[in-house]
């Protein structure tokens, strides 16, 4: 993931609104990060295994669930003109290149 997983949480919760941005905080604490201009990366640097992917997302998920999820919503960042973003496509990069 990268330095601005964390406003790029914030933009997605100010954009659909309703109850995203407190459950979307409640998981990951973005707001504290974005309030505070804080653009550090917050996985597991330093560790004898190499992930740049925030820790909390990496405990939900994998590039194998990505990937899956990815193929069944395609159709929507077709038709959306949404970009993957780059929490996933940095998760399915890690996993080629450990393969």
């Amino acid at each position: 993931m990268g330095k601005d997983f964390h406003f790029d949480l914030d933009r997605m919760a100010n954009q659909f609104g309703g109850q995203l941005p407190e459950i979307l905080n409640s998981t990951f604490g973005y707001k504290d990060h974005v309030m505070s201009g804080n653009h550090e990366n917050t996985g597991k640097q330093g560790s004898g295994h190499a992930m740049h992917t925030p820790a909390k997302v990496a405990r939900f998920y994998t590039a194998r669930t990505v990937r899956r999820a990815l193929e069944y919503l395609s159709i929507d960042y077709v038709m959306l003109g949404l970009q993957v973003p780059e929490w996933a496509r940095q998760m399915l990069r890690e996993e080629s290149s450990t393969t």
